[in-house]
């Protein structure tokens, strides 16, 4: 009994001495790295997941296929006349993003077929997650062309480099934007910072905030708020979205408007034909800020891929 005390004392002894520093370099700082490298996988796994299912132009950017894109959409609104809006938009990809989310896809194949993953296939599966959801820190450039087939069509140019940014359990995203319309606008340009942050695997946080400058119409105008994705199945999902706009005139920075909209998207058939259904409620200040209800709905028909 009197050796077991000794040992135990002089193993009490030694971890009061042992240094702090020591402790965290071995034990800490490892276990910290490797849960925010996994929450930063698991962050822009599901940011890629929700922005190829709601077609985003960063999807179209870094993991989109060629394909073309036939928008109509309709809005009805308490305040203003109904507006129809069809929309072209043709979107070439890169060869060597082609197999992005092969590895998944085969999974949920073997799943749905009740055939069970070898554990050398899931290794490899996991290698490839871990490889294909790290966050791209490079600038990336992308460009994409428009048709805006409305009343008085319009064509569209755009240019946009990029880069993400990831710090602990954070994804930031930086877009410089630069465009040119036919008709109207005439040039623009356009600065958007994003956050994403993920609950589980199948909410995501997101805060906007965007500037856009229409040089030609010498007018400056900004939108800032978050939203909350939700996926609801693998042929639908939500986004809450609550958005502040405002713009800058005469010297002056002001609201102009809050918007409420949660959108409903589904996948009607096979990933190629998609329907939006949003409800808002707009406060426009040139109303006093009172209520304005209105309805969009949109169907989107693409050619060349799936999302």
């Amino acid at each position: 009994m009197t050796m077991l005390l000794g040992i135990l004392l002089a193993f009490f002894s030694a971890s009061l001495w042992a240094s702090p520093a020591e402790e965290r370099e071995e034990t800490r700082i490892p276990i910290l790295d490797s849960a925010e490298e996994f929450f930063g996988h698991r962050v822009n796994h599901l940011a890629n997941d929700f922005d190829s299912f709601f077609a985003t132009e960063r999807a179209d950017d870094e993991l989109g296929r060629t394909r073309l894109r036939v928008r109509d959409g309709y809005t009805i609104s308490e305040r203003a006349a109904a507006n129809n809006d069809v929309q072209l938009r043709f979107n070439l990809r890169l060869p060597h993003l082609e197999q992005k989310f092969k590895f998944n896809q085969e999974a949920k194949k073997k799943a749905k077929h009740g055939k069970k993953e070898t554990p050398e296939e899931r290794a490899k599966r996991e290698a490839e997650y871990q490889k294909r959801n790290r966050v791209d820190e490079r600038w990336l450039f992308n460009g994409d062309t428009g048709v805006n087939a409305s009343i008085h069509p319009s064509i569209t140019v755009r240019g946009r480099i990029r880069k993400s940014k990831e710090t602990g359990t954070l994804i930031h995203r930086f877009v410089q934007e630069a465009t040119w319309i036919s008709t109207r606008d005439g040039f623009r340009n356009r600065t958007s910072l994003s956050t994403d942050h993920s609950f589980d695997q199948t909410h995501l946080f997101r805060f906007n905030n965007v500037a856009d400058w229409q040089i030609s119409k010498k007018t400056f105008t900004t939108g800032h708020g978050p939203a909350l994705l939700h996926r609801i199945s693998d042929f639908e999902a939500m986004s809450y979205s609550f958005t502040m706009a405002t713009v800058v005139t005469g010297g002056l920075w002001y609201v102009t408007n809050y918007q409420l909209a949660p959108t409903y998207r589904r996948n009607l058939y096979r990933e190629l034909l998609y329907l939006d259904f949003t409800p808002g409620l707009n406060f426009p200040k040139e109303w006093s800020f009172r209520r304005t209800p209105f309805i969009f709905i949109q169907l989107e028909l693409l050619f060349g891929g799936g999302t």
